[in-house]
């Protein structure tokens, strides 16, 4: 079993359909929704990952 230390969280939005929600980032660069076992309706779903300039401590 992985250390959950190991991903991280990050916002995704589809190419599709636009949809922007929450995913679990996993060492190897995949990911997968949280909470949910698909992002969107989109088949198939073209999640792209959005980058942000904060570091991990300077999110409130």
């Amino acid at each position: 079993m992985g250390n959950n230390d190991d991903k991280q969280r990050a916002a995704a939005k589809c190419d599709h359909c636009g949809e922007i929600g929450i995913v679990q980032v996993r060492p190897d660069g995949s990911f997968q929704p949280l909470g949910q076992s698909d992002f969107c309706d989109c088949e198939p779903s073209a999640l792209q990952v959005l980058e942000t300039d904060l570091d991990h401590d300077e999110i409130p």
